[in-house]
């Protein structure tokens, strides 16, 4: 299965690492868009984890759905909202710290109506391009110095002992995912944090008029995101040591319950 990864094309500011899988905004705050490297499919989910903050700026991430072909762009603006969205063929939501769902007007008028998520109850997710858990949608659990003193006998203990954070849209760790629906010929787009449809952010979608990109501006306090491989990933053993440092934090790293060669590993980033 194909690696997502982001589109060579992107805001001057921003720097792609680990296999085009990771911007970086270098400086500033303007100068920070990133595309998805190819166009969505109705249903197909692209998820983000952040990964880095930066204090002193206002304003965090900005994601959404655009129709203008990344490659294509004469000269790519410098900011998502408002820049990018009045260019016309651009969707583009702002995550907060709270107050991010927007479908609490069209719940239905009986009282005691809920909305119901596109992706149902069960805990596997089917979308375009497959079949995943729905855990991946939700942030890692961080292994605390206190989980390991009572886990000492295997990483897997740790990791069942930890429990998921309750972290803020905005913060690090946070998993945040764009995907849009067919409604009667027209697209409607959700986006999806930790976990949990949103509802849809936006109607009416002209998804037959042309290919439809993911679009990401790191700005504010976001520094670095990070694509989630729903459906594919790189090597097992990047994949396995990303995994273990999403969940354990880096001065924990020589208590864990494996060789050397191994924590020597987990030390070394790209």
């Amino acid at each position: 299965m194909p690696v997502t990864r982001f589109h060579h094309r992107h805001g001057k500011n921003i720097r792609l690492a680990e296999d085009d899988m990771v911007a970086h905004r270098q400086s500033s705050f303007a100068h920070a868009i990133a595309f998805g490297e190819k166009p969505l499919h109705p249903m197909e989910i692209f998820l983000i984890e952040i990964r880095e903050n930066e204090r002193g700026w206002s304003g965090h991430l900005r994601i959404g759905l655009t129709q203008h072909d990344p490659g294509r762009i004469s000269q790519l603006p410098q900011y998502a909202l408002p820049d990018l969205a009045n260019m016309g063929k651009s969707w583009v939501f702002a995550v907060t710290k709270s107050h991010n769902k927007v479908y609490d007007e069209d719940v239905g008028a009986e009282a005691g109506s809920q909305y119901r998520s596109i992706f149902g109850d069960g805990p596997h997710i089917q979308t375009y391009r497959g079949t995943f858990k729905r855990n991946l949608l939700k942030p890692l659990p961080k292994i605390t110095d206190e989980v390991m003193e009572t886990s000492t006998d295997s990483l897997d203990e740790a990791i069942a002992g930890a429990e998921d954070n309750n972290i803020l849209p905005t913060d690090v760790g946070s998993r945040i995912g764009i995907v849009y629906v067919i409604r009667d010929q027209k697209a409607e787009m959700h986006f999806v944090i930790n976990g949990e449809d949103q509802g849809p952010c936006a109607k009416d979608i002209p998804y037959k008029d042309g290919p439809v990109y993911a679009v990401v501006d790191v700005y504010g306090t976001t520094k670095q995101v990070r694509i989630v491989q729903l459906y594919g990933v790189g090597t097992l053993q990047n994949a396995c040591r990303d995994v273990i440092l999403q969940r354990v934090a880096k001065d924990s790293i020589d208590r864990l319950p494996m060789p050397t060669k191994l924590k020597e590993y987990l030390r070394y980033e790209t």
